[in-house]
């Protein structure tokens, strides 16, 4: 049992554990709570509990790598049960894009530059409860689909509400240095991108990295289909992306208000996207890839500053 306690100068509060009343109530709190996901995820779907549950996951979400992700909650410790369930969604979702499309189509807001390939959707699985049983993390890598197991809690001091969000992984897995996966590198990017582009690109991860460095932030990167991303923890807190076959940019999550108070020297304002709170920048003609005047903005990335 974890005991979390408030450290004031004049005191120490003992922090309470909120469990949610029911599996509804963490749904609903998990949709309107995106971002402690990591905010690469956007929902789209959340299903209306009608007594009866359909053949259909809890919610549907896309994430910025256009995968389609099946998302599955449970209000209490999971089991191995979760797992057959959620392979069932996720074979349901690979053989039904046009019931998967349909959703896309009917749903009120849908997050800019996602292109999904309707013919060959991608697919990820995030499992959500307060705790698993140790077993469903050793299962999971034989599913066949991308799974990521996260542990939320909530706990609660006063009117104050505190979540603690762990990703669970195998020791194996963890991420200990700046490396692409297996599934996507440079070379991937030089061939979707050519060399020159995949060379600037190179350099503004590389010159992010070793910025992040600098300033003892321990923000591993990893190399995505659309993206490569700098996170802490789960949480994603700038990134450099692919905006067309060959451009590219810089985008941070910060405030809108930010982004545009921000006044450039070698890198302009583009465009603020609401879906996934991120402002992006991309670089001026001819200037050189240097990322000095943007300390202010990593900062405030970094401090999880998004939404003031």
């Amino acid at each position: 049992m974890v005991n979390i306690y408030w450290k004031t100068k004049e005191t120490i509060k003992d922090v309470e554990s909120k469990p949610f009343p029911a599996e509804t109530d963490f749904e609903k709190y998990i949709f309107s709570n995106q971002s402690i996901l990591g905010g690469d995820i956007f929902i789209i779907y959340r299903q209306v509990r009608t007594g009866k549950k359909e053949g259909i996951p809890d919610m549907l979400a896309v994430d910025q790598d256009s995968r389609v992700c099946i998302i599955e909650i449970k209000n209490e410790e999971a089991t191995e049960d979760i797992l057959p369930q959620a392979l069932q969604y996720a074979i349901w979702a690979e053989t039904n894009p046009d019931s998967i499309k349909a959703l896309w189509l009917e749903s009120k807001e849908k997050p800019e530059g996602i292109i999904i390939d309707w013919d060959n959707i991608d697919i990820r699985i995030l499992l959500i409860a307060p705790s698993f049983k140790q077993t469903v993390l050793r299962m999971s890598s034989k599913i066949g689909y991308p799974v990521q197991l996260y542990q939320i809690k909530r706990y609660a001091l006063e009117e104050n509400e505190f979540i603690a969000v762990e990703v669970l992984e195998e020791e194996k897995k963890k991420i200990t240095s700046t490396k692409a996966t297996e599934d996507w590198s440079w070379d991937y990017y030089e061939k979707e991108h050519g060399s020159d582009a995949t060379s600037q690109f190179k350099k503004a991860v590389e010159a992010i990295d070793e910025y992040s460095k600098s300033k003892k932030w321990n923000l591993p990167y990893n190399l995505n289909k659309y993206y490569t991303g700098f996170k802490n923890g789960n949480r994603v807190v700038f990134s450099v992306g692919w905006g067309a076959t060959y451009s590219w940019h810089i985008k941070f999550k910060i405030s809108e208000k930010k982004a545009r108070e921000h006044k450039g020297i070698n890198w302009e304002f583009q465009r603020y996207d609401n879906s996934f709170n991120e402002a992006i920048f991309k670089l001026k003609v001819s200037s050189p890839i240097e990322i000095g005047e943007f300390e202010a903005l990593f900062k405030l990335a970094y401090e999880g500053n998004s939404i003031e």
